[in-house]
C-alpha cells in the first residue's frame, strides 16, 4: 500500500527546489550564503522524515531506491545532455566532438553533473542508513552514533583528500547525519518533541521563523570570516562546526515554517521536482537570458545581486523556469518515460500493453 503523502513536507520539498532555483539564478552574496546554508541539507533531512526502513526487506528496498532515484538519474541524465546539445545549438554555440558519447559517459560516472548529481547521494544515504538500521537493531541512538562516525570519515576525506566521488558518495558521507536527523524527527520515540513542534501550526511557524532568523544570522558571520559559505556540490564545508549544525537549524525552521504555511496548492508541484531541478539551469536558464530577455539581462548581469532591478530579473527567471518546465513535466509525465520523474505510466499506456484497449473479436 502506497505510503499517504504528508502536505506540509511536499510544500517543504517544492518551495525548497524553487529556493534552489532562485539560488542558481543570482550571483554571490549574503543571501546566496543564506540559503545555501541549508538548501541541499534540508532535502537530505525531508528524505530522512518519509524514510521506511521498519518491517523492509533489503531486496525490495534497493528495488524501490533505484527506481525513486537511479532510474531518474540516468534518464534525466541523457535527456540533459540531448538539452544542453538543443540549448548550443539554439544559442549557435559552438558542438564539441563526440558530444553525445561524452555526455552519455559522463551520465554514467555521474560525479557532480547537472542538478541532479545529488540524486545518488540521496540513494546512498537511504541504502546505509538501512544498513545501519540492521546493524543496530532498530535502536535510534546506535544509528545516531553510526551516522555520526561516518560523517567523522567525510570531514576527514573532505580535509586531507577532497575530491568527487563516482555517484557523489562523498556527499553522501555528510548527507547521511542529515537524513538519520530526518527519520529520528518522526520516529515514534520522538513522538513528544515532532507532536510539539509541528501539531499548532502557529507555534511551528513561530519556532521556524525563530530558527530561520538564527541560521541567517549565523551564515552571515561565517560568510564574513572568509566569504565561503557551505556548498555541496563544491564539497566546502568548512568550518565544519559552524556550517553543519547551522545547516540543521535552518533545515528544521524551514520545515516548520512550510508547517505554518502549508496549503494544498503549494504541495501539488512536488511531482515536478525532479523535472525543475534537472532542466533549469540547463535549459530554462539560458533561453530566457539569451533569447527571451537578452535586453533585460544586458542591462542588470553587472549590477550587484543585491540591487532590485537584479532581483526583479531573478524572480522572472525563476517564474519562467517554473513555467517553462511544468510543460517539459506533463510531457514527461504523460509519455512512456513517465517513470524517469517518478510519476507511474499513464492509463492509456497500461491499457495498451494489456490489451483492454483493442479486445480482441
Amino acid at each position: 500500500m502506497k505510503p499517504k503523502r504528508i502536505e506540509y513536507i511536499d510544500v517543504a520539498k517544492f518551495l525548497a527546489m524553487i529556493l534552489v532555483v532562485f539560488a542558481h539564478g543570482t550571483k554571490e552574496s549574503n543571501f546566496v550564503a543564506f540559503a545555501f546554508a541549508f538548501h541541499l541539507p534540508v532535502f537530505f533531512i525531508l528524505n530522512g522524515m518519509t524514510l521506511r526502513i521498519e518491517n523492509q526487506k533489503f531486496g525490495d528496498f534497493l528495488t524501490t531506491k533505484l527506481r525513486r532515484y537511479i532510474i531518474p538519474m540516468f534518464g534525466l541524465g541523457i535527456l540533459c545532455v540531448l538539452a544542453d546539445l538543443f540549448v548550443k545549438w539554439f544559442l549557435n554555440n559552438p558542438i564539441p566532438d563526440h558530444f553525445l558519447l561524452i555526455g552519455i559517459a559522463n551520465v554514467i560516472n555521474q560525479i557532480r553533473l547537472f542538478a541532479i548529481w545529488f540524486l545518488p547521494a540521496l540513494f546512498f544515504t537511504d541504502i546505509i542508513l538501512f544498513g545501519f538500521h540492521h546493524l543496530a537493531k532498530g535502536k535510534l541512538a546506535i544509528m545516531g552514533v553510526l551516522s555520526l562516525l561516518l560523517l567523522g570519515v567525510g570531514i576527514l576525506f573532505n580535509q586531507f583528500h577532497n575530491v568527487p566521488l563516482v555517484w557523489n558518495f562523498d556527499a553522501a558521507l555528510f548527507g547521511t547525519v542529515f537524513t538519520y536527523l530526518g527519520f529520528a524527527f518522526r520516529h515514534q520515540k520522538l513522538s513528544g518533541l515532532y507532536n510539539f513542534l509541528t501539531k499548532v501550526r502557529l507555534r511551528a511557524l513561530i519556532i521556524g521563523v525563530a530558527l530561520m532568523t538564527a541560521t541567517y544570522f549565523i551564515s552571515q558571520y561565517s560568510y564574513g570570516l572568509s566569504h565561503r559559505h557551505l556548498e555541496m556540490f563544491h564539497r566546502v564545508y568548512i568550518p565544519y562546526y559552524i556550517t553543519l549544525p547551522n545547516a540543521i537549524i535552518g533545515s528544521l525552521g524551514f520545515i516548520l515554517i512550510c508547517r505554518g504555511i502549508t496549503n494544498p496548492i503549494l504541495a501539488k508541484p512536488v511531482e515536478m521536482n525532479l523535472a525543475l531541478l534537472a532542466f533549469h539551469q540547463i535549459l530554462a536558464f539560458p533561453i530566457f537570458r539569451v533569447k527571451i530577455c537578452p535586453e533585460w539581462w544586458a542591462s542588470v548581469s553587472k549590477l550587484p545581486a543585491n540591487d532590485l532591478k537584479y532581483t526583479l530579473f531573478t524572480s522572472a527567471l525563476t517564474l519562467f523556469s517554473v513555467a517553462l518546465i511544468a510543460v517539459i513535466y506533463l510531457a514527461i509525465k504523460y509519455s512512456p518515460l513517465s517513470a524517469i520523474v517518478n510519476q507511474p505510466l499513464a492509463g492509456f499506456y497500461r491499457r495498451k500493453v494489456s490489451g483492454k484497449e483493442f479486445p480482441q473479436a
